[in-house]
């Protein structure tokens, strides 16, 4: 199994509104603003978060270890079932290796979603973590969708 890191259309994630009693219905494709952050290194709870920290692991990521990823979650308070992610590690083989991938996930009625970029400098890829965790909009355009390798 690989990640697929070649070139993908171009596509709009943006938000879609969803009226009911007067309110818009967050894009789940983005960031929550009321769920809490918890960050993951390397498949290890990270007891301390903060932007620095984040910064600082995502320029550490090496094709060395074998475990070298990231993962910045949020989960419903309320579902914990309920999730929004996203996450970077180097390619590791294929015509892409050493490139960064940048994956976004959440969870979803009909089927979980996972789509995933590469790119070549770790400064894109901490653009992308810092609009996550400011809880800005991601621009997920260019993503893939690889929701399919989802069980």
């Amino acid at each position: 199994t690989g990640v697929n890191c070649r070139r993908a259309p171009k596509i709009n994630r943006g938000g879609f509104p969803m009226f009911f009693f007067g309110k818009t219905k967050p894009d789940p494709s983005q960031p929550h603003q009321d769920w809490p952050w918890r960050l993951e290194l390397s498949g290890y709870p990270s007891s301390q978060l903060s932007w620095e920290i984040i910064v600082s692991e995502l320029r550490k990521l090496n094709l060395e270890d074998v475990d070298s990823f990231l993962i910045l979650e949020q989960r419903d308070p309320k579902n914990p079932k309920e999730y929004w992610y996203i996450q970077s590690a180097l390619a590791k083989a294929g015509p892409f290796q050493g490139q960064y991938i940048v994956g976004v996930g959440w969870s979803a009625p009909e089927h979980n979603q996972m789509w995933e970029l590469c790119v070549s400098q770790v400064e894109q890829v901490i653009g992308y973590f810092e609009d996550a965790y400011k809880k800005k909009h991601v621009d997920l355009t260019g993503f893939e969708d690889q929701s399919d390798m989802l069980p």
